[in-house]
């Protein structure tokens, strides 16, 4: 008979002192016993005694690939409760510390330096260009620790060494493969600080999110949907590369309160208007904002259509606080009139 598979199995371990350097060390990947000893310090027999406890509890899973038994995370909710775990000792050892508030671009009671941001950046930059995700994944948990938010990792941190390596592609400096697997990389760290962020109540608004046809630069938009998603809202994200036929009928379906289209090049905005004239078609059967954004429109924003109903954002933080402001008290009453209206 398995023993417990509970989160307070995971407390518990987390309790005791070399379960949780085996269980932190595990965030980082798979780990044979051999890798485990030598990440933690403790001996081999602790080490075996530790995991045969913890596979009982369904806290690790074991694979043998040829002659080695490799150990990992085996609960979803694992990675997050660690952090959980981080963050409430570092309250209990500095009481002035707050957890992380989605609510806020960062932390108020300890907001980074210039020039903590910049050692952030330098070493998150380093990381991506050599491909060690370890370290990248470290930082990241350190910076939830201290109760930075999602939104300022995504736009000071993530943003910022992105387009550093976009430059140096374009310069020469690096190729089109680290360009690739920098992007890779930071796509796999949102997703671990979106499971950190998961909303505690819903707000009843749902937004429609993709990239017009021909673009394939997803990682923005991902950025807003997420952000979005630790508001409190509903986020259909439509992904790379969004067949216009198809994106208007999920928008006709789905009756969005907000629609968010990225554009990253020129030679995809002949498409991106005959998407804007299809959207605002709709909007005659059901009210939605239009949100214009990317690459392209950074640099461009007088092309998108002026007037109510149309939004375009230079930066992720000017794009949330309008989202704030518009919805301050969520979508509830807007969305029931909207479908009494429908019904009539």
């Amino acid at each position: 008979m398995r023993g417990e598979r509970t989160p307070d199995a995971l407390s518990r371990a987390l309790a005791e002192p070399s379960r949780r350097a085996i269980l932190e060390s595990l965030q980082f990947g798979r780990r044979t016993v051999t890798e485990l000893v030598r990440a933690t310090g403790l001996k081999q027999p602790n080490v075996s005694n530790h995991l045969a406890k913890m596979r009982q509890q369904g806290l690790v899973r074991a694979e043998r690939v040829g002659r080695f038994v490799y150990y990992s995370l085996a609960m979803p909710f694992a990675d997050v409760l660690l952090r959980m775990h981080e963050i409430a000792a570092s309250a209990t050892s500095a009481p002035q510390s707050s957890t992380p508030n989605p609510s806020t671009e960062v932390s108020s009671v300890n907001p980074p330096s210039l020039e903590q941001v910049a050692a952030w950046r330098k070493t998150l930059l380093d990381a991506l260009l050599q491909g060690e995700e370890s370290t990248a994944v470290i930082l990241v948990n350190s910076m939830l620790a201290q109760g930075v938010t999602m939104p300022f990792i995504y736009e000071e941190i993530f943003q910022f060494c992105l387009q550093q390596i976009g430059e140096m592609y374009q310069q020469g400096l690096t190729d089109e493969a680290h360009e690739h697997l920098a992007s890779a990389i930071v796509e796999r760290l949102m997703a671990r600080i979106a499971q950190f962020y998961t909303p505690i109540a819903l707000v009843g608004c749902r937004a429609v999110l993709g990239c017009v046809a021909g673009n394939w630069h997803q990682l923005g938009l991902r950025m807003i949907a997420d952000s979005l998603h630790a508001l409190g809202w509903e986020t259909l994200f439509l992904g790379a590369n969004v067949p216009t036929p198809s994106f208007v009928e999920i928008v006709r379906s789905a009756k969005p309160n907000l629609v968010v289209v990225s554009v990253a090049m020129q030679e995809q905005w002949d498409e991106a208007q005959r998407l804007l004239q299809h959207l605002n078609k709709l909007r005659q059967e059901h009210a939605f904002l239009i949100a214009v954004g990317g690459h392209y429109i950074d640099d461009h924003p007088e092309l998108v259509p002026q007037g109510e109903g149309f939004l375009s954002a230079p930066t992720l933080s000017r794009f949330l606080e309008y989202i704030r402001a518009r919805w301050p008290k969520g979508c509830y009453e807007e969305t029931e009139t909207s479908r009494n209206t429908d019904d009539g």
